[in-house]
This record gives C-alpha cells, structure tokens and sequence, in this order.
C-alpha cells in the first residue's frame, strides 16, 4: 500500500471522529437552539442533558465513530454485517452515554435513515482505490448487506465513490464544480446499480441551484439537516462544496446549524481527510480530540489485518 492512501484514510477516520466531536452538541437541536445555548460553536463543547442524550464531555465523539471503529473492526477487508452488529452492540452496552437515549437494535443494525451506517463505505473506498476490489465486487457485497433500503445502498455507493475520488485529488487541483458533476455521476450509477428510488437525485436536482444561497436555507431544504439518508448526504456535499478549503469553518457551520449535527460534521470531516490527508485536520483539533489513542489503535489494527490479507 502506498504511504499516501495510508495518510487519507488515517485522516479520512480521524477527521470524521474530530468532526463528530464538534457537532455532537448541537445534535437535535434548532439553529436557534443552539445560538442560546451555545453562543456559537468555534470548538469542542459539553453536550447538555437532554430529553434523549445523556451529557457528554468536551473532545469526545459518539455514535457516528462508535460505529465507524465496528465497520473497521469487521472489515475483513469489507466488511461484514454480522461481525458489525456484534461489535456495535458491544459499543452500546460499554458506551450507553453516547447514543440516544431511546437507542434499540433490532435486527439489522440500520437507524432510520440509515445515516450512521454510511461508514460502511470508508473501506470499501479504500479498497476500491487500491484495486483491491472492483466497482462490480462492491455491487453484490452491498446487496449481501440485507435486508437493507435501495436509498441506503444509492449512499454508499454515492459517498464511496465520492471518497475514492478524494483520495486520488490533490488539494490545490480541486475543483468544486467538478465535485458536484462527480455526485450526479456517481448517483446516476447508483441508481443503474440499485434501482426504485430517486429520493437523493430529488433532493440533490433542489439543492444544485441553491449552491451560492446561505447555508441555513440549503439546510432548510434537506429538512433541517434530517437524519434520512438523502438529506444527510446532499447537505454534506453542499457545505463542503461551499468550504471544501477550511476544515474549520466548514465543520462549525454544519455544527451551527444543529439538526443531525453529528453525522453532519463527521461526514464533512472525512471528506476533508480524504482530500487533504492528515495536514487538513487543525493542529489545535487533533491534539484536543479525547479519544485520538482509540481511534488510531483502531486503525493500526485494520492495518495490520488488512495488510494479512492481501
């Protein structure tokens, strides 16, 4: 593997923890919500006790990166649904604090909306950029991934796709016209992969126009930042198209702007990791995230497996 692919995907993981960390207070929360309770958010901040979240300390991250270390810890090298939902429910049960209070898991470990499951495709992504597997191993891999929706798997695919293309671009060549044209390729394969549902093109044919427009009225637009799988990843892609040059700026508006913040931010702060490697994530940030050993412990270990694998 090369040390470079090695850097995105360290930062790919770590930036979207970090990213979660900065938005995990503002989650469920209205923009105005946050403004009074908040001020503004420009960095870690305690989560309050709420109706449905236990609090949280500062620097910590939650069940977006709970569930990342499972995908990582089940990938063998994609990974595996069952190992996943083992390793989840192990998460909840030793970290109960970091999910919502009404949290279930029936069987499979989906949400609504899927959203948290996203993660599945970091290393799909990253195999696929490796050539250690093809566009057409991914199909039915994510087809085995049942009983799961035709949305959740036009995601994936979307932000996988998406991520592999990041890894491949060098920052000061990034285009963020291009990253949109990318998206509606991307979907458009979606849909010929994983066809009956055009909930994402919807929502992203509403967005499009709305690229220069302020970023609360593109939230507005995907319900609020809602956790369903098309809102979540079309607002993603509008923010870091608007601020795909500051990790900070970008990850503190989403946060701001409260709804589904977690996902919000950790989606954004992967794809700044994976466009920018580890030199995109503030200094200042990284030093301060609280469970950077855990995450990197958990990436040396994929490495090593993944390394066996070959």
């Amino acid at each position: 593997m090369s040390d470079k692919i090695k850097n995105r995907f360290q930062a790919t993981c770590l930036g979207a923890a970090i990213g979660e960390a900065i938005g995990m207070p503002a989650e469920e929360m209205k923009p105005e919500q946050v403004a009074s309770t908040f001020g503004s958010i420009t960095g870690f901040r305690d989560r309050p006790e709420a109706e449905d979240f236990s609090p949280v300390s500062a620097g910590h991250s939650t069940r977006q990166t709970e569930a990342m270390l499972s995908v990582l810890a089940a990938a063998t090298p994609l990974p595996d649904l069952q190992e996943f939902a083992f390793t989840v429910k192990q998460a909840l049960n030793k970290y109960p604090e970091k999910w919502p209070k009404s949290t279930t898991f029936a069987w499979p470990p989906f949400p609504d909306g899927g959203h948290y499951t996203f993660s599945f495709a970091i290393p799909a992504a990253r195999l696929l950029h490796e050539g250690r597997v093809s566009s057409k191993d991914l199909i039915p891999w994510m087809q085995s991934l049942t009983p799961s929706s035709v949305v959740w798997q036009q995601s994936i695919w979307l932000y996988l796709r998406l991520l592999d293309y990041l890894f491949g671009m060098e920052k000061k060549d990034f285009d963020p016209d291009e990253f949109l044209e990318n998206a509606t390729k991307y979907i458009l394969e979606a849909e010929r992969h994983f066809p009956g549902d055009y909930k994402i093109r919807r929502r992203m044919q509403v967005t499009e126009p709305m690229m220069d427009e302020p970023l609360e009225d593109i939230a507005k637009s995907c319900g609020g930042v809602s956790k369903l799988a098309e809102d979540m990843i079309t607002f993603v892609g509008a923010v870091f198209y608007r601020h795909h040059d500051d990790f900070k700026t970008a990850v503190t508006a989403a946060a701001n702007l409260g709804g589904a913040s977690e996902a919000s931010c950790f989606y954004l702060g992967s794809l700044f990791g994976a466009l920018g490697g580890m030199e995109a994530l503030p200094e200042d940030w990284l030093q301060g995230y609280a469970e950077r050993d855990r995450v990197e412990a958990a990436l040396t270990t994929f490495e090593e497996r993944a390394g066996s694998t070959r």
